[in-house]
């Protein structure tokens, strides 16, 4: 498993990872956002890599007028679940932000499906917001302190 960073030749892809975590981990509303969040080549988006196959993305972000950074479209292909290779993402984007915004804290937003995944990462829930992504999707804003 490699991590390498996101070009513009990985967008469909991305976009069929997005597609396999179809209606349980995404609203299908969601799908233009990534599209045109991927068309801005986001300096801080990464692709996981098994063998030169991408089966995951995902990046961070830093929202300077709020002073937040988080972790921000994340994704593993469904057939690829239960494999680690969201565990090691994660990993790798919460290494990457605390060399970079060491000490602040780190949200993510997220849903019920995968909230548990990122308290086990140390992540706490902070808020719940019924039906926040789209009926029968909650949307939990979850957070954890960057080490210093």
């Amino acid at each position: 498993m490699q991590i390498i960073k996101y070009r513009q030749k990985y967008k469909e892809r991305c976009i069929q990872i997005f597609k396999t975590n179809l209606p349980k981990f995404f609203a299908k509303e969601e799908l233009q956002q990534f599209k045109e969040f991927l068309d801005q080549s986001p300096d801080h988006y990464y692709i996981v890599e098994i063998n030169g196959f991408p089966v995951g993305c995902g990046g961070i972000y830093f929202d300077e007028r709020s002073n937040e950074a988080g972790l921000c479209w994340g994704m593993v292909d469904a057939n690829s679940h239960g494999k680690g290779i969201g565990k090691f993402l994660t990993r790798f984007r919460l290494d990457l932000l605390q060399k970079l915004n060491a000490g602040q804290m780190i949200t993510i937003e997220t849903s019920q499906h995968t909230a548990s995944f990122y308290k086990k990462n140390g992540f706490t829930t902070v808020d719940i917001i019924a039906n926040g992504f789209c009926d029968g999707l909650d949307k939990y804003i979850m957070k954890i302190e960057a080490k210093t």
